[in-house]
C-alpha cells in the first residue's frame, strides 16, 4: 500500500505534467500561428516582388504555384537561392519577421520555464508548509507531555510518515500515562501493604515484649516459664511465616516470578502440598481423602501450584474439627482441569464469602487469621489462567473449587 505522502507526490506530479502539456500545446499553437503568418507574409513579398516587374504574370504565377508539382518548383528555387548565396540558414535576414519569430520563441521558452518553476515551487512549498505544521504540532505535544499533560490527543487518521509518527507518539504517551498511573497506584498500594505488615507484626511483637518482661522475673515458676517460652516460639514462627508469605506475594505482584508451563500430574501436586502439614494432621487425627484419576494432567508451574493448594489445605485443616476428613476431588473435562477441596469445619459467614480472597481480610469469626494465605492462592491460580471459588454453609462445610482452563498455555 502506497503511503499518503507518496500518493500526494504522484498526484502532484500528474497535475504538473497535465499543466505542462497544456501550456506546451498553447505555446505550440501560438508559435505555429506566428510561423504560418510569417510564411504568408513572405509569400506576399515574394509574389509582390515578381509582379512588380511584370504584372501580366499574375495568373500564370498563381496557377503554377497552386497546381504545378512542388518538387519541381522547389528544385528551381534551390538553384536560384544557391546561385545568390541565399540558402544559408544563418543568413536569412531577407526573410520577413524571422528575427521577430526567433525572439518570440526565446520569450515563450523563458515564460514556459518560469511557469513550470512557479508551479513546482508552489506544490513544493505547500507540501513543506503542511509537513512543518505537523512537526510543530508534534513539538508542542512533546512539550506538553514533558510538562506532565497527558490529556492532549494528536491521533491522526490519515496515512503518511508523519501521521504514523504522531500515532506512534500518541500510543507511547498512553503507555507512559498508564505506567505513571500504575506507578502511583503501586506506590499507594505499597503504603497500604507496609501499613498492613506493620499492623500484622505489631500484634506478635507486642505479645513477645510482654512475655519477655515476664521472663525477666527470676522467681517465675518453671512450668509457667516453659509455657511463655512456647508462646514466644509460636509468635516467632508466626512472624517468620508472615514475612515469608509476604515476600512470596511481593514477588508475584512485581512480576519477578515467571511461572513455568510444564505438564504436571494433579495427584502429585496435591500429595506434595499435603507433606508440610502431615504432622499437624496427625496431631488432630485428621485425614485427607483423595478421589480422582491418577492420569489427570495440566500445564502448570509445579512448585507454585503446590504452594496454592497448600494454603487451601492448611486453611481447611485449621478450621476443621479433630478426627475430621478433608475430601479432595480432582478430574478434568473438555474445558478445564479441576480440584475440589471440602472440609467439614466451621464454615464461612455469607457476608465474608465474597471477601475471603482479599489480602489481609479477616473473617468476623476468626480474628486470629492474618488474611494472606488464600490471597496468595488466588494470585497464583489467576496467573495460570485459572479460577478459584468458595461455597460454604456456616457450621457444616466449606468447598474450594479450582479450575485450570485448557488450551490456554
Amino acid at each position: 500500500m502506497i503511503k499518503e505522502n507518496s500518493k500526494k507526490i504522484i498526484i502532484g506530479e500528474i497535475i504538473l505534467f497535465v499543466i505542462t502539456i497544456f501550456i506546451t500545446l498553447i505555446l505550440h499553437n501560438v508559435l505555429f500561428n506566428e510561423y504560418k503568418n510569417s510564411i504568408i507574409e513572405n509569400n506576399k513579398i515574394l509574389i509582390g516582388t515578381v509582379l512588380s516587374t511584370n504584372e501580366d504574370l499574375e495568373e500564370e504565377l498563381i496557377d503554377t504555384y497552386l497546381n504545378k508539382p512542388k518538387d519541381e518548383i522547389k528544385e528551381k528555387g534551390e538553384e536560384v537561392l544557391e546561385k545568390y548565396g541565399l540558402n544559408d540558414v544563418d543568413n536569412l535576414k531577407y526573410v520577413y519577421d524571422v528575427n521577430k519569430l526567433n525572439i518570440n520563441l526565446i520569450v515563450y521558452n523563458i515564460l514556459f520555464g518560469i511557469i513550470i518553476f512557479s508551479l513546482t515551487s508552489f506544490f513544493y512549498i505547500r507540501h513543506i508548509k503542511k509537513e512543518n505544521k505537523k512537526i510543530d504540532e508534534i513539538n508542542k505535544y512533546l512539550i506538553e507531555i514533558l510538562n506532565g499533560n497527558y490529556n492532549i490527543n494528536i491521533k491522526d487518521y490519515k496515512e503518511g510518515s508523519l501521521s504514523n509518527l504522531k500515532n506512534d507518539i500518541y500510543n507511547i504517551t498512553m503507555i507512559l500515562k498508564r505506567q505513571k498511573e500504575k506507578a502511583l497506584l503501586d506506590k499507594k498500594n505499597l503504603e497500604i501493604v507496609l501499613s498492613d505488615i506493620s499492623h500484622q507484626l505489631k500484634t506478635p511483637l507486642t505479645s513477645m515484649y510482654v512475655i519477655n518482661d515476664i521472663l525477666r522475673d527470676e522467681n517465675i515458676d518453671k512450668n509457667l516459664k516453659e509455657e511463655f517460652l512456647d508462646k514466644n516460639k509460636k509468635q516467632l514462627e508466626r512472624i517468620e511465616w508472615l514475612i515469608t508469605s509476604l515476600l512470596k506475594i511481593s514477588r508475584l505482584d512485581s512480576g519477578t516470578v515467571k511461572l513455568k508451563k510444564e505438564k504436571c500430574n494433579i495427584k502429585e501436586i496435591i500429595q506434595k502440598a499435603v507433606e508440610p502439614i502431615s504432622i499437624s494432621l496427625e496431631l488432630k487425627n485428621q485425614k485427607i481423602e483423595l478421589t480422582g484419576d491418577d492420569n489427570v494432567y495440566a500445564y502448570l508451574d509445579f512448585n507454585w501450584t503446590v504452594e496454592a493448594i497448600l494454603n487451601i489445605l492448611k486453611n481447611a485443616h485449621e478450621h476443621s474439627k479433630e478426627e475430621s476428613t478433608i475430601n479432595v476431588k480432582y478430574g478434568e473435562n473438555n474445558l478445564y482441569t479441576f480440584i475440589e477441596i471440602t472440609d467439614n469445619g466451621e464454615g464461612i459467614d455469607s457476608k465474608d464469602i465474597k471477601n475471603i480472597f482479599k489480602r489481609f481480610y479477616k473473617c468476623t469469626s476468626n480474628k486470629e487469621s492474618i488474611g494472606i494465605g488464600l490471597n496468595m492462592s488466588y494470585t497464583i491460580i489467576d496467573k495460570q489462567n485459572g479460577t478459584i471459588t468458595a461455597q460454604s454453609k456456616k457450621g457444616e462445610y466449606t468447598t474450594f473449587t479450582i479450575k485450570f482452563y485448557k488450551n490456554i498455555i
